[in-house]
């Protein structure tokens, strides 16, 4: 999830902070932006609710081309 990775560097916050702004464990957060997991419906929602500036079409529009 590199355009995740850019939004938060963009914010300038580590993956620390950014996953205790979103609730999650430091590894669990690590593991989305390293593209290990999958980001659950749960945690898009939390992303979006803490960011609502966020362009959520775009983060998944850049996954699913890296994936590809």
């Amino acid at each position: 999830m590199s355009y995740l990775k850019r939004y938060r560097e963009k914010k300038n916050l580590t993956q620390k902070q950014m996953a205790v702004l979103l609730g999650y464990s430091y590894s669990h957060y690590v593991k989305i932006e390293d593209s290990f997991n999958e980001p659950s419906v749960k945690f898009l929602r939390s992303l979006k609710t803490a960011f609502p500036d966020i362009d959520m079409n775009e983060m998944i529009k850049k996954s699913l081309s890296s994936n590809q």
